[in-house]
């Protein structure tokens, strides 16, 4: 039965006849490089995207990016809590991650949702795995910030760390939702380029149209969900 009766989603391997197996698409897909994890998250969206395509390389990129999410936000929640001059910083490590995963959590039924409304799904363990991705960017901004929000802290206690600790929370987030926004187009163009056996097609004008609200809103949920997650512990920390 041929599919050509409604629209497709460019994350979902489709070929001009009728759709793609997964398997096979996923195939066709071959890893470049083995750059660490660390290396791809920070400075190669691309690398991110093929990593997210790879069935073999997904659940590093999951477990990975589930490490670098409780290692830093708990670094910087530590470096927070001794800059006030408190002792329990474990507490506070342990509750700042449990935010980011929330966080996280509570912004992948929207998403999902607003992709399966513009014929845009994303396959759920993708998602996912970009989800986690995406915050384990904002997370490592979040630990560069750490070291001068403590000298502001111990500077100024009154303005100069509130300030420093809000913009951290606000520019993680930022970062975070960029991210995902970048790889959902990448991944998008990815896909239909090897559904379709091309080697530099872009996508259509309508399938631009809705892989760029998707990623829009995806941008506007996880800066959203990730920001209130880290203030949410600066409150109860």
């Amino acid at each position: 039965m041929q599919a050509l009766s409604e629209q497709l989603s460019p994350f979902v391997p489709w070929s001009s006849e009728d759709r793609t197996p997964l398997a096979e698409a996923e195939a066709s897909t071959t890893p470049s490089g083995s750059q660490p994890l660390l290396v791809d998250l920070l400075r190669d969206p691309a690398a991110v995207t093929e990593r997210l395509l790879d069935p073999q390389r997904l659940q590093g990129l999951v477990l990975g990016s589930v490490g670098i999410i409780a290692g830093c936000t708990s670094f910087f929640a530590a470096a927070a809590t001794v800059a006030r001059g408190k002792e329990a910083w474990w507490g506070s490590a342990v509750l700042a991650s449990l935010n980011v995963l929330m966080s996280l959590a509570a912004s992948l039924g929207p998403i999902y949702a607003t992709g399966i409304l513009l014929a845009a799904r994303v396959p759920l363990a993708r998602l996912v795995a970009a989800l986690l991705a995406a915050a384990a960017t904002g997370s490592l901004l979040l630990a560069g910030l750490a070291s001068p929000l403590y000298m502001l802290t111990r500077l100024n206690a009154e303005w100069g760390g509130p300030l420093m600790l809000t913009s951290s929370f606000l520019l993680a987030g930022a970062a975070a939702g960029a991210r995902i926004h970048r790889l959902l187009r990448l991944m998008a163009e990815q896909v239909t380029r090897s559904a379709l056996g091309a080697s530099t097609m872009s996508l259509t004008e309508e399938d631009a149209f809705r892989v760029g609200i998707l990623a829009r809103i995806s941008w506007m949920m996880l800066a959203f969900t990730l920001a209130l997650g880290f203030w949410a512990f600066n409150a109860l920390g």
